[in-house]
C-alpha cells in the first residue's frame, strides 16, 4: 500500500513591486499570509526554501536578475535535500504581445518588455527538470496567470527525460486580470479552514474547485503533469485542516482516514467515513454496510480499509492500557526505529506517537503483505521488551486474538527473544593504560553478560603502536569468543575506549587481518579518560550524565550543537563557553579537528556525544548535509555501523559514513563509574565481577 503524500517540502514566495505599474497595497500582506500557512507544520508543512532561511522575497527594489538568482539558489537547495519545491509568484504579470508566456514584473520591468521581467514558465521548467527536485508546485496570483505552464517539451524532455512533476494553481486565465490578490488571500484562508470529505491532503484540483466558489470574476485554473512513475506519492498543496480538526481524540491516524475516504468513495460516494473512536461502534456499523454491497474489488478494498481501522484502534487502546505509565515518546521512537532498521527501510516521517506509528504500520505495509498485522505484531513485541513487559502475559495473546494475528504475534515474540539473546554479550576494550594518550603497552578486555562483568583479561600490545594494539584487540576478541562459545551465546558488540589523541584518525572498526572488525561486530567508540578521570573530568561527570538523559529523551530536532572553525579557534573562549553551559546537548564539529587532540579531549569532558567528520571529507560536514543525520539520529550509533558497512561494500550511504562519533551513553557512564581506577593507582584494576544493573535492551539501528 502507498503511504500517501510525504517527504521534505521547501517553499519560496516571490512578491516584487513594479515601479512602472499601479502600487499593490495588499501585496506584502498576501505574500506573508500565504507564506505563513505554507510553512505551518500542521498545514503546508514546508521549510524555508533558501539555505539562509530568507524564503519570502518581496518588496520594492527587487530586480529580475536578483529574483532569478534567488530562485536558482532555491532550486539547488531543494535538489540537495530531495525536496518538493513550492513556488509562489505574486504581483503584476503580463503576457507579451500575442504570446501566452507569463512574465512576473519586477522593480525595473516595463509592460510587454521581456527584459527586466521573470519568465515564470521557464523558471518552473528549470525547477521541475533539475535532478533531485521531487516535483514542483506553483501558486501564481498575477494577471494572465494562466500563461504560467511551460512548453510541454520542457517537461517531457530535458535532463530528466520527462521524469518531471509540475502542479500549478493559477488565479486567472491568459488575457484575464487578477484583482486585489484575492486569489492568494482566499487560498490562505482555505488552507487554514480545510475542506470536508476530501481526504487528508488538498490537491490542486481540490483547491481549484473550492476557490472557484469564492474568487469572483477570475477563472481559477490548474495544471498537472506527472511523468515520474517512481514518486512516493502525489503532489499536494496542504494538509486538510478539516480532517485534522475532526480527529480530536481519535485512536487512528491520517493514513487511515485517507484510505477509508478513497476506498469508501469508490464503493459508495454517499457512505460516511467512520472515525477512530475507542468504542469502534461507527467502524463496525460501516463494516456491516460494506458487506451489503455485491462482491468485487471495490468492496474488498473497502473491507480492508475498515478492518485496518478496527485493528489500529484496537492496538492503540491495548498498548495504552497494557503498558500504561511505561509508555514514553523515547520508547515508542526506539521500538519504531529498531523495527525499521531490521526491515532495512527508513522509519518514515510520522510523529513519535502511538497513534501515528500504528497508523503507519497498518496502512503503509509492504505490498508483499496483505495487511499490516505482521508489522504491528513486531512493533508491539519490541515495545513490550523495551518497557519490561512479559511476553507471557495473557493480555498480549488476548490482543493478538482480537486482531486475528496470533501466529504473527507468536513469531514476533520469538524473533524478539532471539534478538535479545544476540545482544546479551558485550566485549569492552580499554586503551587507557598509556598515561600520555599514545598507543598503550597493554589493553584491557572485559566481557559483560546482561550488563555484568563475568571475565576480565589484560592483553599485551607488542610493539606499543597501532599494529600491536590492533593485534591485542584481535587477541581479546578471540578470548571473548571462546567464552561466548562456552555460554552458547553470540558475541555481536565490541566497545572500544580510546584517548582523544588516538580517536582523531584511528578507526578500530577497520582493524582485523582476515576481516574488518566492523564487519563481524557492532563497534562503538568511547572516551577512555572516563575510566580513569582526573579531578576536573570527575567533577562534571554528573552533569554529563544529566546531559545524556536530556538528549536521549529529546522528541524534537536532532539534539546537537554544531561548532565551526571560528567557534573552536580560541581555546580559552571555547573553554569559557563550555564552563558556562553554552552547549548543553551533543556537540558536532563541522570540520575535522586535524591534529588537535586537546580540542577533542576538551569537548569530550563536557558532552556524552561528540561527532566530527572523517579526515577524508575535505568539505567537512556542513549544515546542508545534516539532514542525513536527522534521518538517522534515533538509530544511532548503530546507524553509523551500518553506514560504514555499506561504504565498504560499495553502497550509497556515503553521507552518514563521513562522520565519526564517540557515544558515551548511560550504559557506558555507569560502567566507568563502577570500574574507576582509584586515584592512588597508575593502572586500572577493576574489581572482580561487580553486578551492574541490567540496562533496557536497546538495538540502535543494528538489530
Amino acid at each position: 500500500m502507498s503511504s500517501g503524500p510525504g517527504g521534505r517540502r521547501h517553499v519560496v514566495v516571490v512578491a516584487p513591486h513594479c515601479a512602472s505599474m499601479e502600487h499593490l497595497e495588499r501585496l506584502e500582506e498576501a505574500a506573508t499570509d500565504l507564506y505563513a500557512v505554507l510553512t505551518d507544520p500542521a498545514l503546508g508543512s514546508c521549510e524555508p526554501g533558501m539555505s539562509d532561511g530568507g524564503a519570502l522575497i518581496m518588496g520594492h527594489g527587487l530586480e529580475s536578475r536578483s529574483v532569478v538568482d534567488r530562485l536558482e539558489e532555491a532550486i539547488g537547495h531543494a535538489a540537495e535535500h530531495g525536496a518538493t519545491l513550492v513556488l509562489g509568484f505574486l504581483g503584476h504579470g503580463f503576457a507579451p504581445g500575442r504570446t501566452s508566456e507569463l512574465h512576473l514584473m519586477c522593480a525595473e520591468s516595463g509592460e510587454d518588455l521581456r527584459h527586466g521581467a521573470v519568465n515564470v514558465g521557464e523558471m518552473l521548467a528549470r525547477a521541475a527538470d533539475h535532478p533531485g527536485v521531487d516535483g514542483v508546485i506553483g501558486i501564481i496570483d498575477t494577471c494572465h496567470a494562466g500563461g504560467a505552464p511551460p512548453a510541454m517539451d520542457a517537461l517531457t524532455g530535458g535532463a530528466r527525460s520527462g521524469r518531471t512533476r509540475l502542479s500549478l494553481l493559477m488565479a486567472s486565465s491568459v488575457g484575464q486580470a487578477a484583482r486585489d490578490l484575492v486569489f492568494s488571500r482566499q487560498l490562505a484562508a482555505l488552507v487554514r479552514a480545510g475542506l470536508p470529505r476530501t481526504g487528508t491532503h488538498l490537491s490542486t484540483t481540490d483547491v481549484r474547485d473550492a476557490l472557484r466558489a469564492v474568487v469572483v470574476g477570475q477563472n481559477v485554473t490548474c495544471f498537472e503533469y506527472d511523468g515520474d512513475g517512481l514518486a512516493d506519492g502525489p503532489l499536494w498543496v496542504a494538509r486538510n485542516a478539516a480532517v485534522v480538526k475532526a480527529r480530536g481524540g481519535s485512536l487512528s491516524g491520517t493514513l487511515a482516514t485517507e484510505e477509508l475516504t478513497r476506498a469508501l468513495t469508490a464503493l459508495d460516494p454517499a457512505a460516511p467515513v467512520p472515525d477512530g473512536a475507542p468504542d469502534l461502534g461507527e467502524a463496525l456499523h460501516c463494516r456491516t454496510a460494506v458487506l451489503r454491497h455485491p462482491p468485487g474489488p471495490a468492496r474488498e478494498r473497502a473491507l480492508r480499509a475498515v478492518d485496518g481501522l478496527i485493528t489500529a484502534v484496537t492496538t492503540v487502546a491495548f498498548i495504552r492500557e497494557w503498558i500504561g505509565t511505561g509508555l514514553t515518546t523515547a520508547r515508542l521512537r526506539q521500538a519504531h526505529h529498531t523495527l525499521s532498521a531490521a526491515a532495512g527501510r527508513p522509519p518514515g516521517a510520522c510523529a513519535p506517537t502511538d497513534v501515528a506509528i500504528v497508523d503507519e504500520l497498518t496502512f503503509n505495509h509492504p505490498v508483499s503483505e496483505s495487511d499490516g498485522r505482521r508489522g504491528l505484531a513486531q512493533f508491539v513485541a519490541l515495545l513490550a521488551q523495551i518497557c519490561g513487559k512479559s511476553s507471557d502475559d495473557p493480555a498480549l495473546r488476548s490482543w493478538a486474538v482480537r486482531i486475528q494475528a496470533l501466529v504473527e504475534v507468536n513469531d514476533a515474540v520469538e524473533a524478539t527473544a532471539r534478538r535479545a539473546s544476540r545482544s546479551r554479550l558485550t566485549l569492552v576494550i580499554g586503551l587507557h593504560a598509556s598515561l600520555t594518550g599514545d598507543w598503550p603497552e597493554t589493553v584491557d578486555g572485559w566481557l559483560l553478560l546482561d550488563g555484568s562483568v563475568i571475565h576480565h583479561q589484560e592483553f599485551l600490545s607488542d610493539p606499543a603502536d597501532r599494529r600491536g594494539t590492533e593485534a591485542a584487540i584481535e587477541d581479546a576478541v578471540l578470548w571473548a569468543e571462546d567464552h561466548a562459545g562456552t555460554l552458547a551465546l553470540p558475541l555481536t558488540r565490541v566497545d572500544v575506549a580510546a584517548p582523544g589523541k588516538l580517536l582523531l584518525d584511528w578507526h578500530p572498526e577497520e582493524a582485523g587481518a582476515a576481516m574488518l572488525l566492523g564487519v563481524r561486530y557492532d563497534v562503538r567508540l568511547h572516551w577512555s579518560s572516563r575510566l580513569a578521570p582526573d579531578a576536573s573530568v570527575r567533577s562534571i561527570e554528573a552533569m554529563v550524565a544529566a546531559r545524556w538523559e536530556s538528549l536521549s529523551g529529546e522528541t524534537g530536532e536532532t539534539p546537537v550543537d554544531w561548532l565551526g572553525p571560528g567557534d573552536v579557534a580560541d581555546p580559552q573562549a571555547l573553554r569559557g563557553r563550555l564552563r558556562n553551559g553554552s552547549y548543553a546537548r551533543g556537540i558536532g564539529l563541522l570540520h575535522h579537528p586535524g591534529t588537535d587532540a586537546h580540542l577533542l579531549d576538551t569537548l569530550l569532558a563536557y558532552t556524552p556525544v561528540l561527532l566530527w567528520p572523517q579526515p577524508h571529507a575535505p568539505a567537512g560536514f556542513p549544515a546542508e548535509r545534516h539532514a542525513f543525520l536527522d534521518d538517522s539520529w534515533w538509530a544511532m550509533p548503530g546507524a553509523l555501523v551500518d553506514a560504514y558497512r555499506k561504504r565498504w561494500q560499495g553502497g550509497a550511504d556515503a553521507d552518514l559514513a563521513d562522520l565519526r562519533a564517540v557515544w558515551d551513553d548511560e550504559e557506558w557512564l555507569r560502567f566507568c563509574r563502577l570500574f574507576r581506577t582509584p586515584p592512588s593507582s597508575a593502572r586500572p584494576a577493576p574489581p572482580a565481577s561487580p553486578a551492574l544493573p541490567v540496562p533496557p535492551v536497546r538495538s540502535e539501528g543494528s538489530p
